[in-house]
């Protein structure tokens, strides 16, 4: 079925295939240029939301335990690799959560609860992190630790405090 258009002032008519008259102010080229635009903003939004939200991906985690008892760990990352920790903690007992690289990539250390909301981050350049969270009620935390710009060796501790 082909389709006449006809130009009146700034308007376009179109006849659709019921026989109604379909109105804008934009020709075919900028009709197109506008579904290429939301296109490429509908793409552009998933892209910045998967960038924005990059610790929560499909690491299974290692369980350490309880968090009082944690000594630490020194663990080899690979450039752009992550793994994940869980352990258990107090309610109302403050912990602090740290890693420290022996070079100088980018350490990020991401802490979430038990319902896997985000309690606390640091992502900051460099290798060296550090996380307060004091948990409300008893339970179990995850540690996600992201590492780039080379590999590294990383110290990952916990302390609570007394």
């Amino acid at each position: 079925m082909v389709h006449s258009l006809t130009r009146i002032g700034p308007e376009v008519t179109i006849p659709n295939q019921s026989g109604a008259v379909v109105a804008a102010d934009f020709t075919i080229e900028e009709a197109a240029m506008i579904s290429m635009t939301r296109l490429v903003t509908a793409a552009a939004a998933v892209l910045a939301l998967a960038t924005l939200c990059p610790a929560q991906e499909n690491v299974k985690p290692t369980n350490l335990g309880k968090g009082a008892e944690f000594k630490g760990k020194k663990i080899e990352m690979k450039d752009k690799g992550q793994l994940a920790y869980v352990l258990s903690f107090t309610a109302g007992k403050e912990f602090e959560a740290t890693t420290n690289g022996t070079k100088n990539t980018d350490v990020h250390l991401y802490v979430y609860d038990a319902t896997g909301k985000d309690v606390g981050k640091d992502d900051s350049p460099g290798p060296k992190c550090s996380v307060k969270v004091t948990p409300a009620k008893d339970g179990k935390y995850k540690f996600v630790i992201k590492n780039a710009g080379g590999d590294n060796t990383v110290t990952f501790e916990v302390k609570v405090a007394e």
